[in-house]
């Protein structure tokens, strides 16, 4: 028997289920697809940053949509508590960039205070309130740093338990363990999926499977994305919690509610191995060590892997395609815990019928735009015997 839908989801990490999530408030019949279990891959392998301003060196439409999702980010939080009785870790704990006065660092530094220009809170401070800052506990190395108070974190973890639960709540169906083989394509259009158990019929797609993203080859075009393999060392230290991120170049410093703290994250084309590595492992100790040398003392809890899904220009595919009925969640890369609120906002207005003209620079149709520009430039260059 086909199995119908108003929408099907491929894909049940953070921006499936929270796309699925909204739709089905909306009393959209939503059906989600998942090959494994729900929130199992890169969503739960994150460690839960919410940073868009610590991160980004330019103003520019993904600065735009990730500082709109972390700013929605308190309100869909708590509604989701309310929703589920499930706590999920938001915290408004800011971020602090530090430099060790190294030439990278004063590049970065400088491509980052575009953000007090235009209005953005970050604070620029000098060793002694870097040393007031965090009690003396940073490295004597570090000369100054950038705190930017707005940026927050989330359990990732508490977010897809409570994720889980919403779907439920709101009647979306979900299939497990259940692998999508390919798109089901009818006269140019998408009308489903096809699955190792048999079709599902929708009157929409949405790809949002991550870094499995591309799994049908049969489409008329290709779908840039990759797998970028990130390590993360999880350790357990006697200190109090640090307040706040601390990042340097090198490595970004988690606190955790249950006293944990994450070292991470390495950034790895390795395909879909997803294996910790001995040197991966070292590499981020020692760069934690170097920015908080009291962690000598921690002691060393786990350490795991995710596959993000990357994309050529490191910007997400938003939107419809040249497939009509087929529509994209997908490459969100290092961003995918903090773009979930705003991906799932737009996407299930689009699907219900809106105007998203905000999308447009992170349309899935830019690459084969791209490259039929490049053909015709191509084709148009004078040849060398001209």
């Amino acid at each position: 028997m086909k199995e119908t839908a108003d929408v099907l989801i491929v894909g049940g990490g953070v921006i499936g289920c929270s796309l699925a999530r909204e739709l089905a408030g909306r009393g959209v019949r939503v059906t989600l697809l998942e090959r494994g279990e729900l929130g199992e891959e890169a969503s739960t392998a994150a460690a839960g940053l919410l940073s868009p301003q610590a991160e980004c060196e330019a103003p520019g439409p993904f600065f735009d949509l990730a500082l709109e999702s972390r700013n929605l980010y308190s309100g869909w939080a708590c509604a989701l508590e309310a929703e589920t009785g499930i706590e999920v870790g938001y915290h408004k704990a800011g971020t602090l960039r530090c430099s060790f006065g190294e030439p990278e660092d004063e590049r970065l530094f400088t491509s980052l205070l575009w953000q007090r220009a235009a209005g953005l809170p970050v604070e620029r401070l000098g060793r002694a309130e870097v040393e007031e800052h965090l009690e003396g506990r940073l490295s004597p190395e570090v000369r100054e740093a950038l705190f930017f108070p707005e940026d927050a974190i989330v359990h990732n973890g508490w977010l897809m338990r409570a994720l889980r639960r919403a779907i439920e709540i709101r009647g979306a169906r979900v299939l497990t363990g259940r692998r999508a083989l390919s798109f089901r394509l009818e006269n140019g259009a998408c009308r489903g999926v096809e699955t190792d158990a048999g079709p599902l019929e929708a009157g929409a797609v949405v790809d949002a499977a991550g870094a499995w993203a591309g799994f049908d080859s049969a489409l008329p075009f290709a779908v840039p994305v990759e797998p970028v393999r990130g390590q993360i060392v999880e350790l357990r230290s006697k200190d109090a919690p640090l307040p706040e991120v601390v990042q340097s170049r090198q490595v970004y410093l988690v606190p955790r509610p249950d006293g944990t703290l994450l070292a991470g994250a390495t950034v790895e084309h390795a395909g879909f191995e997803k294996q910790v590595t001995a040197e991966a492992v070292a590499a981020l100790t020692s760069a934690a060590l170097r920015l908080v040398p009291s962690l000598k003392e921690a002691s060393f809890s786990r350490a795991w892997a995710g596959l993000r899904p990357g994309t050529p220009d490191g910007l997400p595919l938003l939107g419809p395609c040249e497939v009509p009925g087929l529509f994209f969640a997908a490459g969100h890369f290092r961003n995918g815990i903090l773009l979930a609120p705003v991906t799932a906002l737009l996407l299930a207005d689009l699907l219900t019928g809106a105007r998203c003209p905000g999308l447009a620079p992170f349309s899935p149709k830019r690459f084969e735009q791209a490259r039929a520009t490049g053909r015709a430039r191509e084709n148009s260059s004078p040849g060398v015997f001209s």
